[in-house]
């Protein structure tokens, strides 16, 4: 598959859900196309990924037209986007989904940004008409990564369990993927 990974945050930030599409795109690299369309200045690389890198240092609507036209161009081949919440990508991914149709899967990582859009009218309803031109809207997510501290036994039981929710997680986004196809 032709994979489009469209997300507001991307390492270096920290945030989630930056470390949650690096990782992402990792596993999906091995078996799949995966492209990441991010806002980001310097975007950390992933081998076998292409990056594009939006900053979101430029006024707001230079920065949304920038990125909608990004995810136009990143989309014209895709079989899929997977889109992270937040509504900087809602409104662009909604609106390039609807001049492409291309089959968009929404995942809600960035709990901080849904729980904006429940605040505000705007944002809430930006959510929404996003969200009414996914295939689906998931928000499962894998374990987070367990911490290696140095001079302590290695987590290995915590590290296994990590390793099967990944599992697990591809497995699902492979499924939900070739369904909204």
């Amino acid at each position: 598959m032709r994979i489009v990974l469209a997300t507001p945050l991307y390492p270096p930030e920290i945030a989630e859900p930056a470390p949650y599409i690096k990782e992402l795109a990792k596993r999906l690299s091995g078996r799949h196309a995966v492209t990441i369309v991010a806002y980001a200045k310097l975007p950390e690389e992933v081998s076998g990924v292409r990056i594009i890198a939006v900053n979101k240092r430029r006024p707001l609507l230079v920065r949304l037209s920038t990125y909608f036209f990004a995810l136009l161009r990143a989309t014209r081949h895709a079989d899929i986007v997977y889109a992270m919440n937040g509504a900087s990508v809602e409104l662009p991914i909604a609106l390039a989904a609807l001049f492409t149709g291309r089959p968009v899967v929404f995942h809600i990582g960035d709990i901080a940004a849904h729980e904006r859009a429940k605040q505000s009218r705007t944002l809430r309803l930006i959510e929404r008409f996003a969200f009414s031109h996914a295939k689906r809207t998931l928000n499962d997510s894998p374990d987070t990564r367990p911490e290696i501290i140095l001079l302590e036994p290695f987590p290995a039981e915590r590290m296994a369990a990590y390793e099967k929710s990944w599992r697990a997680h591809i497995d699902t986004l492979e499924d939900t993927f070739s369904h909204a196809i």
